[in-house]
């Protein structure tokens, strides 16, 4: 990464509290104030709920303790966006709400990461329709002003819209709408570290941001779940293609057996027509062809990021892995998925690991009880309170992650 001093960081440092400047980065200027104090180390918590320690998707005194036990400094905490756009009765109790539900996570400990729990719907009118774009604005200032009067700068963070619509979708996200989000958040919340996504979360598109519509003290959050018919086996949108192992060697037979199995499972698929079923063997052995690329090694590929950051001079602790994981063998549908946690436990470190290579300020695991879950469990509406360990080592151990036992490919009939 090119050595580039930030416009203005000379300046900055001058005026920095001791606190900042103990975490500063020579080369870039100050580091977030979130990013103090080392590493995030983050876990989502389930989306909003008003029992905290609901037993299917609450923080029990148990959870709470495996994650302190296993390392996890950060929870990304969950509020309602529908509750702050239409608050009832008023602004005022929709703000205690939720400042109270926050501030279970910090009293728990840990830091706090503060995200807007959302429909795709939700996040097309925020940006499409003035209307509900001055009621984020409103709600923003109103949120912003009482997490920066309330905790330190190193303790809570807002993080925006989730994993936004495209451009084709939402015209001016890049130019107008986040730069906006920042501005209203900011005004009133001169020290809060505010969050940010490019489209989709995907980090291919983190080039549209333009740096100067952002102060030092901004996060760009991606979510890796690349390629997506790994992480996200079993849920639907590649029925022929399961199981495929990470490392991606450890399929019995080799490429030529998985497109063999692939062929059968779509031989097999009685909703597809004939000339449907030579379509999506074509279509499939391409991607086998790519998921086999260099036996695998290219799985999750950050070139586009790591060229953006060089090339923009930015400072990388401002960088997060804001979102990632593999989907259960409990997904949400009850679906089979991934059944093998040697796959996922590879693929939880090679993210940890590649975050850490690039000296980003950290990341954030999903964990969502019922399909992305680290906690043991033998069914979908079952939620355990240990985690499993083979994915805690992942996270956290120093020691290599054994292959895996063999993964043979299984006759799937498509209902």
């Amino acid at each position: 990464m090119r050595e580039r001093l930030r416009i203005g960081a000379t300046a900055l440092l001058c005026v920095l509290p001791a606190a900042i400047m103990a975490q500063s980065s020579p080369r870039w200027g100050p580091d977030p104030a979130f990013a103090a104090g080392g590493m995030i180390k983050g876990i989502s918590i389930s989306p909003p709920v008003d029992d905290w320690t609901a037993e299917a998707y609450g923080m029990t005194e148990a959870r709470l303790d495996a994650l302190r036990a296993a390392g996890f400094n950060t929870l990304r905490t969950w509020i309602s966006l529908e509750e702050f756009l239409y608050p009832q009765p008023d602004m005022n109790q929709t703000l205690a709400k939720w400042m109270a539900h926050i501030g279970r996570s910090e009293q728990a400990g840990f830091k706090v990461k503060v995200s807007w729990a959302s429909t795709w719907e939700e996040r097309l009118q925020v940006l499409n329709d003035p209307a509900t774009r001055e009621r984020f604005h409103t709600a923003l200032r109103a949120l912003c002003g009482a997490l920066n009067q309330r905790y330190p700068a190193s303790q809570v963070a807002l993080e925006m819209l989730n994993e936004p619509p495209g451009e084709h979708l939402a015209p001016g996200y890049y130019r107008s709408a986040a730069p906006g989000w920042f501005r209203a958040c900011r005004d009133a919340a001169p020290d809060l570290t505010i969050i940010i996504q490019p489209v989709g979360g995907w980090h291919g598109a983190m080039s549209g941001f333009s740096l100067d519509d952002y102060d030092w003290n901004t996060i760009f959050a991606f979510h890796p779940y690349s390629p997506g018919e790994f992480t996200h086996q079993g849920i639907g949108s590649q029925p022929h293609l399961y199981p495929v192992p990470m490392p991606i060697t450890r399929y019995v037979g080799g490429r030529s057996q998985m497109i063999a199995d692939m062929e059968a499972r779509v031989h097999n698929d009685r909703y597809l027509s004939a000339q449907e079923k030579l379509a999506e063997v074509a279509r499939y052995t391409h991607l086998i062809h790519f998921l086999w690329w260099k036996d695998g090694s290219e799985w999750e590929n950050w070139d586009q990021l790591e060229d953006w950051v060089s090339g923009s001079g930015i400072n990388p602790r401002r960088i997060m892995a804001g979102e990632f994981g593999v989907v259960s063998q409990f997904n949400y549908n009850g679906t089979p998925a991934l059944q093998d946690v040697s796959s996922r436990a590879h693929f939880l470190r090679k993210v940890r690991d590649q975050t850490e290579a690039n000296d980003f300020s950290g990341w954030v695991v999903h964990q969502a009880l019922g399909d992305f879950n680290l906690f043991e469990q033998t069914g979908v509406g079952q939620h355990g309170e240990r985690l499993i360990p083979e994915l805690v080592t992942a996270l956290f151990g120093t020691q290599p992650i054994p292959p895996g036992p063999p993964v043979a490919g299984a006759l799937i009939t498509v209902d």
